[in-house]
C-alpha cells in the first residue's frame, strides 16, 4: 500500500455521474445540477454565470489552496478532475471527483462526489468538504 499508492486511482474509482449506483454508499456526498446525475443528489449544484472553462479555472485555483489535496487524474480538457485529500491526523484518503457542466446561455455548473476511499464512516467530512469548497468558489465567483 503506502502513501504513493493512495495518491493514484484504480479502475472504477473515478465517478461516472451518468452511471451511478442507484443506492449511495454511506459516507458519500453527491451534488449535481438538475437531471444531470443518474441518482438523486444530496444537494443541487449552484449555477454560475460563466462558461464552464472559467468555472473550472476558478475551481482549480480554489482547491489548490486547500491543505493535503493532490490532483490525481483529469481528462484531456480537464472537464473532469479527481483529487485525493488526506485527513489531518490519520492521513486517510478521501477521493473527490468534479465534472464541469456546460449549460445554455453561457452558464455552467458541476457535479461533484466526495467519498472515503476506505470504509464508510466519515463523520460528515465529505459533505462538509463539498459545502466548503463550493462556498469558496461561490465567493471567488461573487455569486
Amino acid at each position: 500500500m503506502g502513501r504513493d499508492a493512495e495518491d493514484r486511482v484504480a479502475d472504477g474509482e473515478i465517478v461516472d455521474f451518468g452511471h451511478l449506483s442507484p443506492k449511495a454508499k454511506p459516507g458519500r456526498f453527491l451534488m449535481c445540477p438538475t437531471d444531470y446525475c443518474s441518482r438523486a443528489p444530496d444537494l443541487e449544484s449552484p449555477v454560475f454565470d460563466m462558461e464552464w472553462e472559467r468555472l473550472r479555472d476558478l475551481w482549480s485555483e480554489t482547491v489548490a489552496r486547500q491543505r493535503r489535496v493532490k490532483l490525481i487524474a483529469g481528462d484531456g480538457d480537464r472537464r473532469k478532475i479527481t483529487y485525493v485529500q488526506h485527513s489531518a491526523v490519520l492521513r486517510l484518503p478521501d477521493i473527490v471527483t468534479v465534472e464541469f457542466v456546460d449549460l445554455p446561455d453561457g452558464k455552467s455548473s458541476f457535479a461533484i462526489e466526495s467519498r472515503p476511499r476506505y470504509g464508510w464512516l466519515d463523520f460528515g467530512t465529505n459533505e462538509a468538504r463539498v459545502r466548503e469548497w463550493v462556498g469558496l468558489v461561490r465567493t471567488v465567483a461573487k455569486q
